[in-house]
């Protein structure tokens, strides 16, 4: 952790409904809950995936070609409020890179610049024609700690956490647009307990809400502690915004007293490597 390091502090998550392919709608409606987050005091603002096109998974094709830069204008505009508040923002966006578009979340500091990108490693459905994946888990050192992140889908992969928790992460932000078909509501609840006291550090997950096309989103965002307790949730429907407290030192003490990551046998996990080999 950095010298000017600040602990406890609150963390915003922001359950926003977003217009399908109107950035400048989404945009000035992030700002707008950016604004009251740091009013209340939060350090650490989290937005759900895709904010700037919105989410329908029918029209990934068109969410492409929506793609903004990451010198882009959505980009300028929130590296400028982090900076005006002083607060740290978890911004995701569909990604125009140039020779590829990916689903990437961007993490920018009090000072307003980025402390660095994670671009999905799962794509799900669709994505996974138009989107290129991620191959890379960054961890980010931060004076609010050791920040990562995964996106929606990622969750559901015990491996993309487990990495992250290995390379020192405390905190993972988890921007999502989850939907509440069939029985993902209830998927999304445990994924998010499980990779939290499976690594022993929190899960911050930031859900979309609403409707776009025929695509209902799962809404309750949440925030589970290092032993996978929820802390705070919001409902399915309405749009909101849940504050809690991350508390580093305790994912410290979580780990002093759970060893599970100390009692690994990872020279038993060959066959998990041998079967993708098979697989390939």
């Amino acid at each position: 952790m950095t010298a000017n390091k600040i602990n406890p502090y609150e963390i915003a998550l922001i359950q926003m409904d977003c217009k399908f392919l109107d950035i400048k709608a989404n945009t000035e409606k992030a700002i707008t809950n950016i604004r009251k987050a740091a009013k209340h005091g939060s350090k650490l603002i989290c937005l759900p995936e895709g904010m700037n096109t919105g989410y329908l998974g029918t029209h990934i094709s068109d969410m492409m070609r929506s793609a903004e830069t990451i010198n882009g204008e959505t980009v300028k505009t929130i590296k400028a409020l982090a900076k005006e508040l002083d607060v740290f923002i978890s911004l995701p966006i569909i990604c125009n890179k140039g020779n590829s578009t990916e689903n990437i979340s961007i993490l920018i500091d009090d000072d307003g610049e980025i402390v660095g990108t994670y671009s999905k490693t799962h794509p799900v459905g669709d994505e996974q024609k138009y989107f290129t994946r991620g191959t890379q888990y960054p961890v980010w050192e931060t004076k609010l700690g050791k920040i990562a992140c995964v996106i929606c889908y990622d969750i559901c992969f015990p491996e993309t956490t487990r990495l992250l928790a290995l390379k020192g992460a405390e905190v993972i932000l988890v921007p999502s647009a989850w939907r509440a078909s069939h029985y993902f509501k209830e998927w999304w609840d445990t994924n998010l307990a499980c990779r939290a006291v499976d690594n022993l550090l929190y899960i911050a997950a930031a859900n979309r809400t609403g409707i776009s096309g025929d695509e209902k989103f799962a809404g309750k965002t949440q925030l589970c502690s290092p032993i996978g307790e929820k802390i705070a949730s919001c409902g399915v429907d309405e749009e909101d915004i849940l504050y809690g407290i991350i508390d580093i030192e305790s994912v410290a003490k979580a780990r002093e007293f759970n060893t599970v990551l100390v009692d690994r046998h990872p020279e038993d996990y060959s066959e998990i490597l041998n079967s993708y080999k098979k697989e390939a």
